[in-house]
């Protein structure tokens, strides 16, 4: 089939958002970045504590909401080809709700049954699944719940769906292009931010993939160490074995925890989620998302509390994550002027069962070498290199997204994307 982009409407149980608070954010919340130490030494340059900030001023918190669900539609917007169908919730942060692998019959994301918001965002309301896009300040980010610009552009007969912001907190420019060719067996996802700033701006950027916590999964990401947090302390460590647990098999590890993989610069940049079967996920990107990121809630009373909050019955997941930085506990020094764009990219990937009771190593170096046999690195870069046209083109935009949401904006249909020159 040709590739398609149409906006289309999805039902489930949604709970009451309710309005933003009548005052901006000024006290904050309690914020784990903010009352962090560290032991690292003199080569771990992750810039710890830089862009920390004390609340979301100015935006407003969403703190109104309820846990009531009535069924609602969400409108969404789905790129479709013949391997992949692909839905994005442009209501809420733009997030990928759920990527299907058309041949195994199965979603590559964790998908929640329900729309469930709690205490977890930077703007207070927050819900699991799917790929959440963060960007500006350390956490999940201001338009989590929020509406983003969504417009619809073509690139040589190929639908790309565009959505774009302006971050308040660090007054930059997003934008996200994301498309699918006839035979992408993998989601393009474009991404840009644009300083016209001044000076440095505190810079973050965190995609958040949630996926299904399989029964004997593993993660794979090639690596072999990760930062990582005990008592309040960051600190670096050899993996995958820490403290006697193998961290790629997150249904051993005991409780809530975050490991910031430490990939060499030389190295591809992907992460991996399998199942038992050796058939998963797996996200890529080119150099400039040098970090991966899983977090696991744990297996412990607490930890099951968590999951069911958060959902009905869409059961277990666990968070892997590719960022700019090497960790999320501080940012980087975006230049004045600046344009910083990349590529990511989400597909499935099936490797031999019997690789996931050999070791870390070998799990990885088999999805090295099948990214060298397919010369996937080298296409992601050329992509970001032809496309750079198409990002500064003109998209008609979606006017009914913000409409059917209640939240109508002053934009024009035609937008134009502000570049740095």
């Amino acid at each position: 089939m040709k590739p398609t982009l149409t906006f289309e409407t999805l039902e489930l149980p949604v709970a009451e958002l309710g309005p933003e608070s009548s005052v901006p954010d000024l006290m904050g919340e309690k914020i784990l970045q903010n009352q962090l130490t560290f032991d690292l030494e003199e080569g771990d340059d992750i810039h710890p504590g830089y862009g920390r900030v004390e609340n979301s001023y100015p935006y407003r918190q969403f703190n109104t909401y309820t846990r009531t669900l009535t069924m609602q539609k969400v409108d969404t917007a789905v790129l479709e080809n013949r391997h992949l169908r692909a839905v994005f919730l442009p209501g809420y942060g733009g997030r990928l709700w759920s990527l299907e692998d058309k041949a195994a019959g199965r979603n590559l994301l964790y998908t929640n049954d329900v729309l469930q918001f709690s205490n977890l965002a930077v703007r207070n309301a927050w819900f699991s699944g799917g790929v959440e896009w963060n960007i500006g300040i350390i956490g999940h980010n201001p338009f989590t719940t929020a509406p983003l610009y969504t417009a619809r552009l073509e690139e040589k007969g190929v639908p790309v769906l565009r959505m774009y912001e302006y971050e308040q907190v660090r007054g930059v420019c997003y934008q996200m292009d994301f498309w699918l060719g006839e035979e992408d067996k993998f989601l393009n996802c474009r991404f840009k931010i644009i300083n016209e700033n001044s000076g440095v701006t505190p810079m973050y950027w965190w995609s958040n993939i949630a996926v299904p916590e399989y029964e004997g999964g593993r993660v794979v990401v090639p690596a072999e160490k990760a930062y990582t947090l005990k008592n309040m302390c960051v600190y670096k460590t050899d993996i995958p074995v820490v403290n006697g647990v193998d961290v790629t098999a997150y249904n051993d590890i005991p409780t809530s925890i975050d490991y910031f993989f430490d990939i060499p610069e030389a190295a591809p940049k992907f992460i991996a989620n399998l199942d038992r079967g050796g058939w998963g996920l797996l996200q890529r990107s080119t150099g400039r998302l040098v970090s991966r990121k899983l977090f696991c809630w744990g297996n412990q009373p607490a930890s099951d509390h968590w999951q069911e909050f958060l959902t009905q019955k869409a059961g277990r997941y666990v968070e892997i994550q590719a960022g700019l930085a090497k960790t999320q506990y501080g940012c980087l020094p975006m230049p004045p002027h600046s344009e910083w764009e990349w590529v990511e990219q989400y597909g499935p990937v099936q490797l031999d069962p019997a690789l996931l009771k050999e070791t870390h190593r070998r799990r990885y170096e088999a999805i090295e070498d099948q990214l060298a046999a397919e010369g996937a690195v080298e296409a992601m870069e050329r992509l970001l290199e032809d496309t750079a046209s198409m990002d500064r083109r003109k998209a008609r935009l979606w006017t009914e997204v913000t409409a059917a949401l209640g939240q109508p904006r002053p934009v024009p249909y035609e937008y134009n994307f502000r570049a740095y020159v």
